[in-house]
């Protein structure tokens, strides 16, 4: 069996220690292409943050995965990843999330993640966000979508103060968006 991930070990280790030990506002890069695909990898290290990621793409299954911290002038911040992967007639998965300060206070903070499997034709999607006003307000959500090849799918919602809902999208049809829950305040 065929390690997939062996070639590709080697051009993320590299951005993640290039980030580590360059100097400010520096960048590296690495690139590579063969036969079976490509692989590449990147960390940037400038005056308000730092990033780095790492991606590899071959002819039936393929990774990556990017993350970066940010400090602004004035006291905001931001912190966000991503990655995901997929082996053709398997499936994939995707996922990222952030959070952030602003300078004025506020907070923010959100998520999704999506897996579909490739034998069953079926998958699910999970998000959510969460936000903070600067006056102490509060707002977000967290959903859910579960879906089929070729049916449809439904999606329950969670509201923190707007209510809570089902959507039903089936193929060749209008959505029905039914509400489950009322808000509370």
């Amino acid at each position: 069996m065929r390690n997939y991930a062996a070639p590709f070990v080697i051009p993320a280790v590299l951005a993640v220690l290039t980030m580590t030990v360059a100097p400010p506002s520096e960048a590296r890069r690495a690139f590579a292409r063969g036969a079976n695909g490509t692989a590449g990898a990147f960390a940037h290290q400038g005056q308000y943050g730092q990033r780095a990621g790492a991606r590899a793409l071959g002819a039936n299954a393929g990774f990556g995965f990017r993350g970066g911290s940010y400090q602004g002038p004035n006291g905001s911040t931001l912190q966000a990843a991503q990655g995901g992967a997929y082996k053709r007639g398997v499936g994939g998965f995707r996922a990222k999330q952030f959070q952030a300060t602003g300078a004025n206070g506020g907070t923010g903070s959100g998520y999704m993640n999506n897996a579909y499997n490739a034998q069953t034709g079926t998958g699910t999607r999970n998000s959510g966000a969460s936000y903070t006003n600067p006056q102490g307000q509060s707002y977000g959500y967290d959903g859910t979508t579960n879906y089929a090849k070729g049916q449809g799918a439904t999606t329950t919602i969670d509201t923190q103060n707007k209510g809570d809902y089902t959507v039903d999208w089936q193929k060749g049809a209008k959505p029905v968006v039914t509400q489950t829950g009322t808000t509370t305040q």
